[in-house]
């Protein structure tokens, strides 16, 4: 009999995480990655790419990338249909930001500085779809 209490018998969701900062994508990446299955991705377009190939679950989004910027990559994600539903999380340095990537149709925004890794994996559980 399968032990339902054992996740690894279930596929892990898919996170996207769309940022430039390497730093920033390690801590990510070691904490997350035991709970999710992640990519990343270092530029606007490359970020774009790959949310309509690999379908994630959800995505990660910093502002300010090289080439595209994040409210132009956020505004492509709510125009498309394939990639219209992904609850996107924007994170920036800026707290004005954030009422216009919600109004852009960002499910959460949170300012880098002011949030733990925690709260990350919080909010991130709180918008996956079920």
């Amino acid at each position: 009999m399968i032990d339902k209490t054992d996740k690894n018998i279930y596929p892990k969701k898919k996170i996207l995480i769309i940022e430039d900062d390497q730093a920033l994508m390690s801590a990510y990446k070691m904490k997350l990655s035991p709970y999710f299955e992640l990519k990343n991705a270092i530029t606007g377009e490359e970020g774009m790419e790959l949310a309509h190939d690999w379908k994630p679950s959800l995505i990660l989004l910093d502002l300010y990338l090289p080439g595209k910027t994040g409210q132009q990559v956020l505004k492509q994600l709510k125009a498309d249909g394939h990639t219209k539903n992904i609850p996107v999380i924007v994170f920036t340095n800026l707290e004005d930001e954030c009422s216009k990537v919600l109004n852009q149709g960002a499910r959460d925004c949170a300012i880098k500085t002011q949030i733990s890794m925690e709260e990350i994996l919080n909010r991130i559980n709180k918008y996956l779809p079920a």
